[in-house]
């Protein structure tokens, strides 16, 4: 059968805006990384979009309504409204008198009217509150520090020689609070990742001082901007940097200086940064074509090139994703079509649970393999993609029935639900 494919024509609308885009991404190399942060009007709602362009593909995004600010990392000084044992938990007034809801240890002492230092791990979700911890953790491009006595921790994914270089560095004098080194501290220098921790430790020392003096519901500690934090968590420095919001282009610059080490000179000068007055004819939603990339995250179906599909369902408990062979041709060997229509699947997956922020239990029925080895390098490759993701990722099991089971740490709201589909 032969496949028709749809040419436009000069006069259509929007082919103008198709010839300017095309143009724009032939100027540079297409395994080239772009990182943009912009305000985009999607389904008449203002909002604002970071996003990370990898071979001309999106391939994670964040978006904020406008005007509404996520809580995550804000630091509270808190007063307990009340406490149910039934749930093992507490309800906390914070700012605004906004009621939080705050998990309790088996035995915490924490009484009503009782100030408490918290900090939100969760934004609000549906009918349920914006969630609570009184382990205090700030974050930093090489570090977390967290307020609590003990020795450093790394990340899994650092090496032997990498932690005891790092453990050098720390040894050298003392801290006042635990030190988490993460895997993006491998990439900067010591100078670069003992300043960071210097500020991250005048933070913590800022809060921990200011709390018993705090009125209820005071801020005492404040997140970044959602796309600076993203900033820092990417593994590799992004080669181009756009932004046609000028705050946050200032913003960005100063953080690549500061944060990122380029491997080429050790300056972080490589990175450009893009602002308003870059003489586009496009904004920065049309020559990255977001608006098209939006309707396509928030639709169930997601095609693969191999004519195979996935179709992905939300609801209270889960989320499923089912894979169907859809229009793939199966060769001499079904089994073999099977594998590699799985494998295709997995990365596509991964992708889409960054981009759709996908998060808590997350089902994957994928087509039925037979061959145990197969089966066993399907479970293998999710959980070296999920590697990359920077909310915590596990593949836990893959059953009898070919369900794969994924947890994904829940965080922020899904895209769904901030674009009210």
């Amino acid at each position: 059968m032969t496949r028709r494919v749809r040419r436009f024509s000069r006069t259509e609308p929007g082919f103008e805006a198709i010839l300017l885009r095309t143009a724009f991404h032939k100027q540079i190399n297409s395994a080239m990384t772009d990182y943009i942060v912009t305000n985009i009007t999607y389904r008449d709602r203002e909002y604002t979009a970071a996003a990370l362009i990898e071979d001309q593909k999106l391939s994670e995004l964040v978006m904020e309504p406008r005007g509404e600010t996520s809580l995550v990392g804000n630091v509270y000084c808190g007063v307990v409204s009340s406490v149910s044992a039934n749930i093992s938990g507490a309800f906390v007034e914070t700012e605004k008198n906004m009621l939080c809801f705050l998990p309790l240890k088996r035995h915490s002492h924490i009484r009503p009217s009782q100030k408490v230092l918290v900090q939100v791990t969760k934004d609000a979700a549906g009918r349920k509150e914006p969630v609570l911890t009184e382990e205090i953790r700030i974050s930093g491009k090489g570090a977390v520090l967290m307020m609590e006595p003990g020795a450093p921790l790394y990340s899994r994914k650092l090496s032997e020689v990498q932690k005891q270089i790092i453990g050098s560095w720390l040894g050298e004098e003392e801290h006042s609070f635990r030190v988490l080194v993460r895997t993006n501290a491998a990439k900067l220098e010591k100078a670069a990742f003992l300043n960071e921790l210097k500020e991250l430790e005048q933070d913590m020392g800022s809060i921990a001082a200011r709390f018993p003096g705090a009125s209820k519901g005071e801020i005492l500690w404040q997140q970044r901007p959602f796309y600076l934090s993203m900033l820092r968590d990417l593994y590799q420095l992004p080669d181009r940097c756009f932004s046609n919001i000028p705050s946050a282009a200032a913003e960005l610059e100063a953080d690549i200086k500061q944060c990122f080490i380029e491997e080429n000179d050790g300056t972080g000068e490589g990175t450009e940064i893009f602002r308003p007055d870059a003489g586009h004819a496009l904004s920065l939603p049309e020559l990255y074509n977001l608006p098209h990339e939006l309707d396509r995250l928030i639709r169930k179906q997601v095609f693969l090139k191999s004519g195979a599909f996935l179709v992905i369902e939300q609801t209270e408990a889960f989320v499923s994703i089912d894979v169907n062979t859809g229009k793939c041709l199966k060769g001499r060997i079904p089994e073999e079509t099977y594998r590699k229509v799985n494998l295709e699947a997995a990365a596509e997956i991964a992708r889409q649970m960054r981009l759709r922020n996908l998060s808590g239990m997350i089902l994957v029925d994928f087509i039925t393999l037979t061959n145990e080895d197969h089966k066993e390098e399907l479970l293998n490759v999710m959980r070296k993609l999920v590697k990359k993701d920077h909310v915590h990722t596990e593949a836990v099991d893959l059953t009898p029935l070919g369900i794969m089971e994924i947890l994904r740490q829940k965080v922020r709201k899904p895209l769904a639900e901030i674009l009210g589909v």
